[in-house]
């Protein structure tokens, strides 16, 4: 995946040097060093607290706290919860130069690099930026999308008025490493539900899928998982099991969780179940706790599945993977990328967050092919091309990486393109830190680093 390589270039290892959990009692936060494991984190939280991280990834059994913050990760708990920069109280870390620095939510910040940032915030640039946002609050041109990890996070750090001072912490999250050095995270924490609710509904279009989705969350879901007809094909959910009569003939699967108190649950599961039955018909209700996550199991099967593919000469190349689109236009994305990977002869297991619009794209590549890599380069530019026509972007929750970092302009546009590459260049002047990540080089080849190989996890 050379959206998340390691380049030509010194690496920093944080895993084994920043990795303590302490969690506080009196404020129900918890502070995790870069190198600690979600999951860990989370396992702490639990224990300590009763509470817990809402907003994991389905990676959270290996990826870390650093990580994280990295690219503004996100899971299927985000549709209801939000995305990671929601729930970070404050950073702690090094610039550039080796200097200290520490950022909080309350807009407070020590070292140079607080100080930068708040000049960054008041250059013309971003100023203009500022006083030119819409009634609704967005920066001009900026994407209407539930979420975004690709960029540098200008709606969220520059203030909402001209009046109102700068959130410094919030450019950091979702940076990619090539800001600053995070070293330390400070996250808040929520209560465990006292009970939740998973249902399964059949899909029988893309813009049934719209529909479904738009009035699931007036229902009151907190996820809503999409799983493709290939990822059904694949895993043999369309001829076996308690999903096989929904899944047969489907064009996807919608996996929806409600949480809440007992009655709340119930009450909410009815409305999703409506909302279902409305459609496409009654759908899969978990009648326990045990069944909810046997349903959830046919979600996380997604890796696995995939990386059975490779017995097959068949290799999972991870180049189209993460983009997301405003959920009213998701129908015509999923159309669209139909039409791009039949034409690139690529068959594909697509899944995903379809209540945040964001939509993981699976392409299965024969590596022995002679023609591969013209087909996949062809392929990336098309569907950029689409994202871009669909005011998207190329990246939900992974970030922009080497791989995304050379359609930048495409997908932003003139004036927000050159207003990140002035972050970089105030913040990163020699441009050490993490070089062709988000800010492409000259003349970067998004495929640069491209080795498809079957796939290994830790």
């Amino acid at each position: 995946m050379p959206g998340g390589n390691l380049g030509p270039s010194v690496v920093l290892a944080v895993a084994h040097g920043v990795s303590q959990i302490h969690v506080d009692r009196e404020t129900g936060t918890v502070l995790a060093g870069a190198g600690a494991v979600a999951d860990a984190v989370d396992a702490a939280v639990r224990r300590t607290l009763g509470r817990r991280l809402p907003f994991l990834p389905a990676s959270a059994a290996w990826c870390t706290a650093g990580g994280l913050v990295a690219n503004n990760s996100a899971g299927a708990g985000t549709f209801g919860h939000g995305a990671t920069h929601l729930w970070v109280e404050a950073l702690a870390g090094v610039d550039r130069t080796g200097e200290s620095f520490r950022l909080a939510r309350d807009g407070t910040g020590e070292g140079p690099l607080a100080r930068s940032l708040r000049e960054l915030a008041a250059r013309s640039t971003f100023a203009h930026l500022t006083a030119d946002r819409g009634v609704d609050g967005l920066l001009p041109g900026w994407p209407r999308v539930r979420k975004n990890s690709s960029g540098y996070a200008l709606d969220r750090f520059l203030p909402s008025t001209p009046d109102r001072d700068p959130n410094l912490m919030e450019i950091l999250v979702g940076s990619e490493g090539t800001l600053a050095v995070v070293t330390e995270v400070r996250f808040r924490t929520a209560p465990i539900p006292d009970a939740r609710g998973v249902l399964l509904l059949r899909v029988r279009d893309p813009g049934e899928l719209v529909s479904l989705v738009m009035e699931l969350e007036e229902a009151g879901a907190v996820a809503c998982e999409m799983l493709g007809r290939r990822f059904l094909e694949i895993s043999g959910l369309n001829w076996e099991g308690p999903a096989a009569p929904l899944a047969r003939d489907a064009y996807a699967l919608l996996l929806v969780e409600v949480e809440g108190s007992r009655e709340e649950v119930a009450t909410r599961l009815d409305r999703a179940q409506e909302v279902g039955r409305r459609h496409a018909g009654e759908g899969l209700r978990a009648r326990s706790a045990q069944e909810a996550d046997q349903l959830w199991k046919l979600r996380k099967a997604a890796s696995p599945i995939i990386a059975r593919q490779a017995s097959r000469g068949l290799v999972s190349t991870q180049f189209i993977e993460d983009s997301v689109v405003p959920v009213p236009m998701l129908g015509r994305y999923l159309e669209g990328l139909d039409r791009i990977l039949r034409e690139a002869r690529f068959d594909a297991v697509v899944f995903g967050h379809a209540g945040d619009g964001n939509i993981h794209v699976n392409p299965l590549v024969d590596v022995e092919s002679p023609d591969w890599r013209p087909r996949v380069q062809r392929t990336l530019e098309e569907v950029a091309n689409l994202v871009a026509e669909l005011g998207g972007t190329l990246a939900g929750e992974h970030g922009d990486g080497r791989l995304r970092a050379p359609f930048l302009r495409r997908i932003w546009g003139d004036r927000l393109e050159g207003a990140f590459r002035e972050v970089k260049e105030v913040l990163d002047p020699e441009g050490i830190l993490n070089p062709g990540v988000v800010i492409p080089l000259p003349g970067q080849d998004p495929l640069d680093g491209l080795a498809p190989r079957p796939r290994s996890h830790p």
